[in-house]
């Protein structure tokens, strides 16, 4: 692969680099799995939320926060959560207390894409970070709507990278992946030609150095999707260039238009990956594809399912009537999915993906929403969920 690398790019760097290097792309090789043509027959499944359902009283705990909760960001590794209010305020707020710190305000919302160190704060689809340590703004000079994908650290610099994607000609699509950091912008592309009547589509649970996608192409009242990998090379090397990796395709066709794809890549097994794939079909509202527990369609009437956690296999809704619910389709009861029947009676909605967020080891939820019975106009405030006992 050395070898390969000096011919196609030629570029010289010692060994130990070159060992650094390999190991890293190596790694991230091994995460990108590979699929094979899965068929998946499903039924319409029964509804996940209806007969299996574990009444659990975990303990509560209610924050005061400083207006009402339009986003929120947990950071664990400070055991703090950051939001913005309805007046665009940015504060953190410790999950040992309820006393708010400003950071700063924004117009725009808050995108959910968090880096490791918990220091940054990105806005979504805007190239503009607020560094929280060193409370300023960094704004970088793109003015394209991009989507954010992941922060990534390399050799000590911090870098957020996004996407953007343009249509450059009947059939093709260009990718463009930019790295942010205190050295600027730096693009990579990749041009994808997809055959007549087919799209590809960005997916979510993103991985260092690859990039999630989805190919779409429609039928009468169903689509056949595939799923693809982009790993972007530049930042190890410091070529501008991505390769693009097929990852597998189902043979049988999925009912509806296809609206989002999520895979998760921390809970791979071998090369058998997880997929949750949303359609706009109400009787098959969602295909959940685990490579080991089997491949079948839910369907939640009418109420919309959220993945909060790529390294959790969880799926919440939102009812009016039915409160929040935690469905946990690894965990089978009677061969049905574990649903956790939350808030019930206690909230007022609606309550969105925005509202909510999971940690990365499935015990602790934090949810934005308006308590019932509250003073008129409080608003959504910090509701802390330990689900240390499930």
């Amino acid at each position: 692969m050395a070898s390969q690398n000096r011919d196609e790019r030629g570029i010289k760097m010692n060994l130990s680099i070159l060992l650094s290097v390999l190991l890293i792309i190596g790694s991230s090789l091994a995460s990108a799995g590979s699929l094979s043509s899965v068929k998946c027959q499903g039924g319409d499944g029964p509804n996940p939320l209806a007969d299996i359902s574990h009444q659990l009283s975990p303990r509560i705990d209610v924050f005061d926060t400083e207006g009402s909760v339009q986003e929120l960001i947990l950071w664990e590794r400070k055991g703090l959560v950051a939001y913005r209010n309805h007046r665009g305020m940015i504060y953190y707020l410790p999950l040992s207390s309820s006393k708010s710190h400003r950071l700063g305000s924004s117009r725009f919302p808050l995108s959910q894409v968090k880096d490791q160190g918990d220091r940054y704060l990105s806005i979504k689809n805007r190239a503009t970070v607020l560094d929280t340590e060193a409370a300023l703004w960094l704004n970088w000079p793109h003015h394209r709507e991009v989507r954010h994908l992941y922060w990534h650290r390399f050799l000590g610099r911090e870098s957020l990278f996004s996407i953007h994607s343009s249509l450059v000609g009947p059939r093709q699509q260009r990718i463009e992946v930019l790295s942010f950091n205190d050295r600027g912008i730096k693009p990579h592309l990749c041009n994808l030609v997809a055959s007549p009547g087919e799209m590809f589509h960005l997916g979510e649970g993103h991985v260092y150095p690859y990039v999630f996608l989805y190919k779409v192409k429609k039928g009468i009242d169903s689509t056949f999707v595939s799923y693809y990998n982009i790993q972007i090379e530049g930042e190890l090397i410091g070529v501008p260039t991505c390769r693009l990796y097929k990852a597998g395709h189902y043979s049988t066709k999925i009912p509806g238009n296809v609206t989002e794809v999520y895979q998760f890549p921390e809970l791979m097994q071998g090369n058998n990956n997880m997929f949750v794939v949303k359609t706009d079909n109400p009787q098959r509202q969602l295909l959940w594809d685990d490579g080991t527990y089997g491949c079948r369609y839910y369907q939640f009437g009418g109420r919309d399912p959220m993945v909060l956690n790529s390294k959790q296999a969880v799926i919440a809704t939102w009812d009016e009537a039915e409160g929040l619910n935690l469905i946990y389709p690894r965990r089978l009861v009677d061969g049905q999915p574990m649903t956790l029947s939350l808030l019930k009676g206690q909230v007022v909605g609606p309550i969105k993906k925005e509202h909510l967020a999971l940690s990365d080891d499935g015990k602790l939820l934090l949810v934005a929403a308006e308590l019932k019975n509250a003073p008129e106009h409080s608003g959504r405030k910090i509701i802390k969920i330990n689900l240390q006992n499930f």
